[in-house]
This record gives C-alpha cells, sequence and structure tokens, in this order.
C-alpha cells in the first residue's frame, strides 16, 4: 500500500511533506541523507580496521609467546647435551 504525501504548509530544513494516513513529517533533505550514508560507512570502515588491528596484535602475541617457548626449548636441549 502506497502512502499518499501532503505539502507541509510551513516548510523546515527539508521536512516538506507529510504522510497522509500517520500524519507524520518525512524528512526529504536527500543531501542529509547521503551525508548520514557516508559518515555511517566511514564508522564501519573504521570499526572493520580497528578490528583487524586488535586481530593482528593478538596474532603477533602469540607468536611472540610462541618464539619464546621454543628458544626455552632449544636452550634446554642444549644444556642436556653439554
Amino acid at each position: 500500500m502506497m502512502a499518499h504525501k501532503l505539502k507541509v504548509e510551513d516548510p523546515i530544513l527539508g521536512f516538506t511533506e507529510r504522510d497522509s494516513d500517520s500524519k507524520a513529517i518525512l524528512n526529504t533533505d536527500m543531501n542529509s541523507l547521503l551525508k548520514y550514508k557516508i559518515q555511517k560507512r566511514k564508522f564501519s570502515e573504521i570499526n572493520k580496521s580497528t578490528t583487524e588491528i586488535s586481530n593482528i596484535k593478538t596474532e603477533v602475541e602469540e607468536i611472540k609467546n610462541d618464539l619464546s617457548e621454543i628458544k626455552k626449548l632449544l636452550f634446554e636441549i642444549t644444556q642436556k647435551s653439554q
């Protein structure tokens, strides 16, 4: 069911139409919508990058721990063979 739109008598900042069924004022400011979508995409990309960095840090810590354990085992092996 398609909503019918009515013009608002005193439009303010993109709010120029009203839904005839619910009487809700509709925002028709496409520039603000575009800005919102760009901002949302940037935030999503930043959040994704932050998660990737966190994952890389975790992997580096695991590698450091593994190397430390390998060094310890090699040291023990060399001490036993002497």
